[in-house]
């Protein structure tokens, strides 16, 4: 019996190709290039190691730059929201619909989770914002981010949906005991994803059960 439900944020309850993130990985380029000082052509191969060693741009930084991480998060997502997503009023209906507790769970700080979740018109629906300040800057899939997530929330592991664009990040969910959904194209998520769907609007179909259970 799912009682709360966890929601990535970017990418995952807007489309890929709303320019969020394109604009958002522009701005972590200029940061790295014209803060930390990082010659512009190393930026595109500095940031892939980061991600793939660290999880995030964030981590690597901090580990190799002792960067100040609150700059860091207002420089990167000082992004134009307002003209890039539209109020979504299916994906309102669909969260109405689900009697859970709901969360956000993001790597983005709570500021932008905020202005996002305004712009989708989809707030009121939400408990609390797990963002990366309140996972200590350590970011999904690090496995201290879903304790985190189990103890603000006050559920097992087994009484909880993660709901995810990126394979990597259900993983420790998965083996943690959590049902997954990996919104976006399968790719190669499918065997960390209990369920895949094209968007997250389509949630409340792919598992009628979560619906039934406000009925059960």
């Amino acid at each position: 019996m799912i009682k709360t439900i966890f929601f990535d944020l970017d990418d995952t309850l807007y489309p890929k190709d709303s320019g969020v993130w394109q604009a958002l990985r522009g701005r972590i380029a200029q940061y790295m290039h014209e803060v930390v000082g990082i010659p512009e052509a190393d930026v595109p191969t500095v940031r892939e190691h980061y991600l793939k060693t660290y999880g995030t741009s964030l981590r690597g930084l901090q580990h190799h730059h002792a960067i100040d991480a609150e700059a860091y998060l207002r420089y990167t997502h000082e992004l134009p929201i307002e003209t890039l997503i539209a109020p979504n009023p299916a994906l309102d209906a669909m969260l109405s619909q689900l009697p859970q507790t709901k969360y956000i769970f993001t790597n983005s700080a709570s500021f932008h989770a905020e202005r996002v979740l305004r712009a989708l018109g989809v707030e009121r629906h939400f408990a609390e914002i797990i963002d990366v300040r309140k996972m200590e800057f350590r970011s999904k899939p690090d496995l201290f981010a879903y304790q985190l997530a189990f103890e603000r929330s006050q559920t097992a592991p087994g009484e909880t949906l993660f709901v995810d664009d990126m394979p990597a990040n259900l993983a420790p969910a998965k083996r943690l005991g959590a049902l997954t959904a990996l919104i976006g194209e399968p790719e190669d998520g499918t065997a960390v994803a209990d369920v895949s769907l094209a968007q997250v609007e389509r949630l409340t179909e792919a598992m009628p059960a979560l619906v039934e259970f406000a009925h059960g």
